[in-house]
């Protein structure tokens, strides 16, 4: 596997801090639930499978660290629900400024899908 520290250390970031995002919807965290019904307007069944999502994509990227195609498609789901994360953000007119932490996790999760895809490519020839 021909991966740079940096993008291993992307990855492990990403992954825990997607663990834990996972787990505090699953855990119903009263912040959470707040945020998702009265700021957001979604329900709390969208919540939780949000966060089962995002738990399942943290632990994909894990197990990417030793297989190249689980962290390209983890990084890809990841990199979906921020798009959708950021499109939240601006609905419901919090503006720019709630939208960064979005904008730099949907980063990094494009950074972790190029150099999957990358690794991949260099693993066929």
């Amino acid at each position: 596997m021909a991966w740079t520290w940096t993008t291993r250390i992307i990855q492990i970031l990403l992954a825990t801090a997607y663990v834990m995002f996972g787990v505090l919807k699953l855990s119903a965290h009263d912040l959470q639930t707040q945020i998702f019904t009265s700021t957001y307007g979604y329900s709390v069944t969208f919540m939780y499978i949000v966060g089962a999502v995002e738990l399942v994509a943290g632990i994909g990227l894990i197990i990417g660290l030793r297989h190249l195609r689980v962290a390209l498609l983890s990084a890809g789901v990841i990199a979906m629900i921020m798009a959708s994360a950021m499109l939240t953000h601006i609905r419901s007119h919090e503006g720019m400024r709630t939208s960064v932490l979005p904008l730099i996790f949907l980063a990094m999760a494009i950074f972790i899908v190029v150099r999957s895809s990358r690794g991949r490519e260099r693993e066929r020839h």
